[in-house]
């Protein structure tokens, strides 16, 4: 097993086992990736949080377990271009989506080498329940996908978000506008391209997602 993969698991297996104490106390779900892991992906794209209402009580008696595994974390397939094989993975509107920013060949051929996670694992209705949650889970859960980043060494990050609060609160630094939809920065010195996300109000119509796209590859490397 090379560096990276023992990195990768140790990452895993510490996120399940706090994530787990965590999860005890508030009763939310938690998961990280919605694509498989691997070293230096074209895009590492971070969503602020997954965007639910599950319970961890529900999963854990649904699956017959006492605690979340750290494979249960990822997939096996990016679920970003394909739908999943043994599944119903309710992301075809997700897809459609993701397709409409990464709309040319040279777009999709980075979303094909992408990472995908979150900054903060627990799942809420939306954003703005995240002011509900507790400081440690949140200070936790940025640090270590600030830790995940040096373990990927991505070649870009993505950042689903606009709000320049927000991502000030996770840790970006010198934030500027580079377009009308395109916010650049630094997370940990590294560059960073902010965007809204693909559903968020007044963003959600094909031609905005063409034109973030746009956008965006001025400043992948």
């Amino acid at each position: 097993m090379n560096d990276f993969e023992l990195k990768k698991d140790k990452w895993l297996k510490e996120v399940a086992e706090q994530c787990h104490e965590f999860a005890l106390k508030t009763d939310l779900d938690f998961y990280c990736f919605q694509t498989p892991i691997f070293y230096n992906p074209d895009l590492l794209i971070i969503g602020i949080n997954p965007g639910n209402s599950g319970k961890y009580s529900n999963y854990l008696l649904e699956n017959n377990i006492d605690r979340r595994k750290p494979e249960s974390l990822h997939y096996s397939q990016n679920l970003l271009i394909e739908e999943a094989k043994e599944w119903s993975d309710g992301m075809t509107q997700v897809r459609r989506k993701f397709r409409e920013i990464f709309f040319t060949d040279l777009l999709f051929s980075k979303l094909q080498n992408s990472v995908m996670t979150n900054m903060i694992y627990f799942n809420t209705q939306s954003t703005k329940e995240l002011k509900n949650l507790n400081i440690e889970i949140e200070e936790y859960c940025i640090g270590k996908t600030l830790e995940l980043i040096e373990i990927l060494q991505p070649k870009n990050i993505i950042i689903f978000s606009s709000d320049t609060s927000l991502l000030k609160k996770i840790g970006i630094e010198n934030i500027q506008q580079k377009g009308e939809y395109t916010k650049v920065g630094f997370l940990n010195k590294r560059n960073v391209v902010a965007i809204p996300h693909f559903s968020a109000r007044g963003y959600n119509t094909e031609k905005i997602r063409n034109k973030i796209g746009e956008e965006m590859i001025k400043f992948l490397k």
